[in-house]
């Protein structure tokens, strides 16, 4: 018989498993390439292919080979400082991508995640630099689902994150100077861990990596927020 015990032990395993599984669960939703597969300058970059056949992804921002004009800078939709409450109006490449890490992986269980997915869809890049239903797809992919958002609630879990790195992928430099991305669009690594704590008081200590790309100025007239996905940006997206 199933002791009181052995339910909260498999409660708290479904809570940490979910958490973890949250920071690795894009790639289950969708394996896509965004840089260019040759070394021809100019070529556009090839585009997210979804792991269903009938999801037809758009561009990314690693895929953006254009400048925008003087006067879309100004009006770019998804661009206002009042856009975003969680990282609207910032101009800094890395300060973006660190609120932007600590958005998505700094949560609790009274955590309204519709309105915090909702809140970094509003910084969305633009086309050329974005696809907002792409960043969509990553964001539900951070969010936690039955049965962890039950555990999550049930167990009344805070969930800290501690950025360690936040910096420019030189990787991700390399493949868009060689495609001639415009200015201000970045491929950032994040690395941190990420602290569980639940009702117990026993924390549990987790390390995560993200990549995260960027349109900034002079690309945008303030940081727009283009993909978040579960590692860094080479490992995610591999060398080819």
């Amino acid at each position: 018989m199933q002791t009181s015990a052995d339910s909260a032990a498999g409660r708290r395993r479904i809570l940490i498993i979910g958490v973890t599984v949250a920071a690795i669960a894009v790639v289950a939703v969708g394996v896509f390439t965004v840089f260019l597969s040759g070394d021809e300058p100019g070529r556009p970059a090839g585009t997210a292919t979804a792991a269903t056949p009938s999801v037809n992804p758009g561009p990314s921002v690693l895929a953006a080979v254009t400048t925008p004009s003087s006067s879309a800078r100004v009006i770019l939709p998804g661009s206002s400082p009042t856009d975003s409450t969680l990282i609207g109006g910032l101009t800094d490449h890395l300060e973006f991508a660190r609120r932007v890490a600590t958005a998505v992986l700094a949560y609790d269980s009274t955590t309204d995640f519709q309105a915090r997915n909702d809140d970094l869809l509003r910084a969305a890049a633009p086309a050329p630099y974005g696809d907002p239903t792409q960043l969509a797809q990553d964001l539900t992919a951070f969010t936690p689902t039955d049965p962890s958002l039950n555990s999550l609630k049930d167990s009344r879990a805070s969930v800290t994150v501690d950025l360690t790195d936040v910096e420019v992928s030189e990787w991700a430099a390399n493949r868009l100077k060689g495609i001639g991305v415009s200015p201000g669009v970045y491929g950032i690594d994040v690395t941190g861990q990420q602290t569980i704590t639940t009702k117990s008081g026993h924390p549990t200590r987790v390390t995560v990596q993200l990549g995260i790309t960027v349109a900034c100025p002079p690309a945008a007239t303030y940081c727009t927020l283009d993909r978040v996905v579960p590692q860094h940006l080479q490992d995610a997206l591999g060398s080819g």
